[in-house]
């Protein structure tokens, strides 16, 4: 599948944008791939550990938060609890991505979300019931619909790397970021990686 979305959007820009179509001959074939062992509460709390942070940054916090959690011999879900609120923070994570975190575990727990509810929504309820949990925006709802779930049609209009990346292609080309969006649908997600690559 990937090989085949390779080759449309290779077309596609070729024939509308050659900046892109340089990107994404320089990154080669990109998959979306799911980790199979990853819990739903994982990925919930490593993207808010990601919110508004560097790869660098928040791949460093991640790393120590997931260290902490083994050395006591805890799952991540039973890790962030009240009596480790102290030793998360000295992991470095903020008061209010822990209170959003401990938020999305009580969720889970009421069973209130799950992966298979959240397969079975479309957009709009997708995105309605991930940012009805405390601290969850657009932004999250979005990675999260990328990486967890595959969604292959995602763009974040408030992801920064992404909007200077395709201002950066379209400046190059006869094609505003608007027209290049509508041109790439339904494959939004992976001309997002390949600017994420791109600009890695």
């Amino acid at each position: 599948m990937s090989k085949l979305i390779h080759k449309h959007l290779l077309k596609l820009s070729s024939e509308h944008c050659k900046p892109l179509e340089a990107i994404i001959k320089s990154n080669g074939v990109i998959s979306i791939d799911i980790p199979e062992d990853l819990e739903l509460f994982d990925c919930l709390a490593q993207t808010v550990c990601e919110q508004q942070l560097s790869y660098k940054a928040a791949k460093n916090i991640w790393s120590k938060i997931k260290l902490s959690s083994q050395k006591r011999k805890l799952a991540l879900i039973d890790y962030f609890d009240s009596k480790y609120i102290n030793s998360i923070r000295k992991d470095g994570l903020s008061k209010n991505k822990i209170k959003s975190i401990i938020g999305a575990k009580k969720a889970i727990l009421e069973k209130k979300i799950t992966l298979e509810k959240l397969s079975a929504m479309d957009e709009q309820e997708y995105r309605e019931c991930i940012t009805n949990l405390w601290g969850f925006g657009d932004w999250s709802a979005e990675m999260i619909a990328i990486f967890y779930l595959g969604r292959t049609n995602i763009w974040s209009e408030k992801d920064l790397i992404l909007n200077k990346g395709i201002n950066e292609i379209c400046s190059e080309s006869n094609i505003t970021p608007d027209e290049l969006l509508k041109l790439i649908d339904p494959y939004q997600s992976f001309l997002a990686l390949h600017i994420w690559r791109n600009k890695d």
